[in-house]
């Protein structure tokens, strides 16, 4: 094989290997404590059991097919938090949000379950609830 050959398979190696330390690393979110929100949410928010967060960017394409669900539901629903990454980047990191469209699922102060990218109307809805 000769070296553009290899240098094409490195490069798909490096892809799949940071898709799959994306992946691990939000595994590896849930189940954890969730960080301060006292300066995030309101007293009304505090009521929920469970809030939802949605990490977005204006720049991010695949957000936008994200917040056509969700910016419907959360004009009508307090338990949904968007968060712009773009005005807000100290509440990515302090998330630990890698990139955008995120999705997190909080209850009883630990993160139950988070998506990362773009996902079809029905896994939106469902993972709201």
């Amino acid at each position: 094989m000769d070296s553009i050959g290899w240098i094409i398979i490195s490069l798909i190696t490096l892809f799949l290997l940071g898709q799959f330390a994306l992946v691990y690393r939000t595994r590896g979110m849930q189940g954890r404590p969730a960080p301060d929100l006292s300066d995030l949410i309101s007293e009304e928010q505090k009521a929920h059991e469970t809030l939802y967060f949605y990490f977005h960017s204006p720049r991010c394409g695949m957000c936008r097919e994200v917040s056509a669900v969700l910016d419907p539901l959360m004009s009508e629903r307090t338990d949904i938090i968007g968060i712009d990454v773009s005005r807000r980047p100290d509440m990515a990191r302090r998330f630990k949000v890698m990139g955008t469209p995120t999705l997190m699922r909080v209850r009883d102060g630990r993160i139950e379950k988070v998506l990362m990218g773009t996902r079809n109307e029905d896994v939106v809805r469902a993972f709201i609830g």
